[in-house]
């Protein structure tokens, strides 16, 4: 499941061209690129970045109402096995995690998976 959100999340960005970089979906979904790169989110973790941030809220939040999105449970579990476990910041708007849900989704559904 890890391997395919991750090549799921690869296709969908790279579905934006280069002038589409400033488009809000593809805005809203680079800080699920850290669960890519470990090396990369440990770095982000140790200087809490703003992406590093926003990463942690999407997970904490789908974690809270986790009843409302059971397709989630398998794929949390596996982050936490990587050391990523969500935490509250509050710099994501219920609309950005809305919106990241709705992708993450469409990637457990292999909407973007080749």
């Amino acid at each position: 499941m890890y391997r395919i959100v991750c090549e799921s999340y690869i296709n969908y960005m790279n579905d934006f061209k280069e002038k589409d970089k400033d488009n809000y979906r593809y805005q809203v979904m680079l800080p699920l690129g850290l669960i890519m790169d470990l090396e990369q989110y440990k770095k982000e973790k140790a200087k809490e970045t703003l992406r590093y941030k926003k990463l942690e809220d999407f997970i904490w939040y789908v974690k809270k109402y986790i009843h409302n999105y059971q397709c989630f449970k398998a794929f949390l579990w596996i982050l936490e096995s990587r050391g990523i476990k969500g935490q509250y910041y509050g710099v994501s708007t219920e609309e950005e995690l809305i919106e990241q849900i709705k992708t993450t989704k469409m990637f457990l559904k292999l909407s973007y998976w080749n």
